[in-house]
């Protein structure tokens, strides 16, 4: 149960990550990056798997697979109007 459950919020995740696609926000990871940190806000233990998951980029540890996540995010690289809150997000997983 709790496998289906996460992957329909994988599933549903990727379908808003094509939605800011066609509007031109930004690339396909960092789409899927963005609504990914969004949807597991409020349980930031998930976010890593979840990314790992779908294909985004993973590191030889937490931080350095943080960093490459975030390095898709930034405000200066993604033009997502959620990507300085997808930020926030995900910064606090450096130091965990």
């Amino acid at each position: 149960e709790a496998g289906t459950r996460k992957n329909y919020v994988i599933a549903e995740c990727e379908a808003e990550a094509r939605a800011d696609i066609a509007r031109g926000y930004c690339e396909p990871m960092q789409a899927l990056a963005v609504r990914l940190a969004l949807r597991f806000e409020s349980r930031p233990a998930g976010i890593l798997n979840a990314m790992a998951e779908v294909g985004l980029p993973a590191a030889k540890d937490q931080r350095s697979t943080v960093k490459a996540i975030m390095r898709l995010c930034h405000p200066d690289k993604c033009k997502h109007p959620e990507a300085k809150r997808a930020m926030q997000i995900l910064s606090p997983l450096l130091t965990t």
